[in-house]
């Protein structure tokens, strides 16, 4: 699985744009992860970009990307200004690509909106604990969500190896599903036997009455995970930095209909406060354990 490490930077998929060719200079452009299965976020980041534009005295605008990895290197590469992405992937772009942490979510008591990751199975798979897989891991399958996932590939990654598997070579098959949602359903419909995710990502589909109550079955849960966040580019200038910032810890009073949409999609009473790179210094420590040199 070391060899993750040179994958998540060297493979870059082609960067898919909104309004790309209209982006004028001097326009602020966000980078987002948008798959299939989330297009109904249109019209949360149209609205995102309407009120930061107004917030700021500048023009926003957002491009998508189909994976991390896009959005880290259109940031890399200076196509996109600031981003929102999983706390790995943020890591790597700070290290690769010259990000830095602007805000995350939080709740009301100030306590960061932390989550946590998750192995799990299909209800219908037999397997009822890890210590099954533990026993005969090359019995099984496991599908990681993508390279650069906190949640999806990170933290399972490190369980595992903590209990003596390292799913590359002692498991049946380990593979890369292309995002949470798919990852999901390939476990939910047994085309692999076991599935890395956020235990959000879950309860989201339940909620959308995409996937049934009991139908799956919780083998592992991580400790607390810090939050995704919005960072920008180091080069940016500080005022922008400032009114970016100022704009977002604002939403909740200056645009609450905004905010409440943010709250629906986690389905928590969050709002957004300022956080300082140094919360993700024990995950730094965590990668460059179990992936070496990837932040070097």
């Amino acid at each position: 699985m070391k060899k993750i490490a040179v994958l998540i930077l060297v493979i870059f998929c082609i960067f898919s744009c909104k309004n790309d060719t209209k982006n004028k200079k001097d326009d602020l452009v966000f980078g987002i992860i948008m798959s299939v299965d989330n297009q109904s976020k249109i019209e949360q980041y149209d609205k995102v970009c309407e009120y930061l534009s107004k917030e700021i005295g500048q023009k926003v605008t957002y491009v998508k990307g189909s994976d991390y990895a896009t959005v880290i290197e259109a940031m890399k590469t200076g196509k996109v200004d600031f981003a929102l992405t999983g706390p790995f992937s943020y890591l790597i772009a700070n290290s690769k690509a010259g990000a830095e942490s602007l805000v995350a979510t939080a709740y009301s008591d100030g306590h960061i909106n932390n989550y946590s990751s998750i192995i799990f199975t299909s209800a219908d798979s037999g397997i009822t604990s890890i210590d099954q897989i533990k026993a005969n891991p090359e019995k099984y399958s496991i599908a990681f969500s993508d390279p650069a996932s906190t949640s999806g590939y990170l933290y399972p990654l490190s369980y595992l190896r903590s209990i003596g598997i390292e799913p590359n070579e002692d498991m049946k098959q380990a593979l890369f599903a292309g995002g949470h949602t798919a990852g999901i359903f390939s476990c939910l419909s047994q085309k692999v036997d076991i599935a890395c995710t956020t235990a959000n990502s879950l309860e989201r589909l339940l909620r959308k009455e995409r996937i049934q109550e009991g139908s799956y079955i919780v083998l592992w849960q991580s400790e607390a995970i810090p939050p995704s966040n919005i960072y920008v580019h180091k080069d940016m200038p500080q005022e922008t930095k400032h009114k970016l910032r100022d704009a977002y810890v604002g939403m909740k009073d200056k645009n609450p209909a905004l905010m409440q949409l943010i709250k629906d999609q986690y389905n928590k009473d969050i709002h957004y406060i300022p956080v300082h790179d140094s919360i993700y210094n024990d995950m730094r420590k965590l990668i460059n354990k179990e992936l070496g040199s990837l932040l070097k």
